[in-house]
């Protein structure tokens, strides 16, 4: 039973080796471009447009599980 496995194992690593490095299924690569302005970077995330400082969300999220009795 042991030598089936093994057999098994071959093969499934040799199918592996042939899908990555062969082109059997060929990859198509899409690039999507936008020139609109309005999407372009710098983008202002929500640490910028927040009215809590991040820092103190970051201390409170982990304090009060930490403070919290069990």
């Amino acid at each position: 039973m042991f030598y089936f496995q093994l057999v098994i194992m071959a093969g499934t690593v040799l199918l592996a080796y042939y899908f990555e490095y062969t082109d059997t299924f060929p990859v198509h690569i899409q690039g999507f471009f936008c020139y609109d302005k309005s999407f372009s970077k710098p983008y202002p995330g929500p640490d910028d447009t927040s009215k809590i400082p991040p820092m103190l969300i970051y201390s409170l999220v982990t304090a009060i599980p930490t403070l919290t009795p069990s």
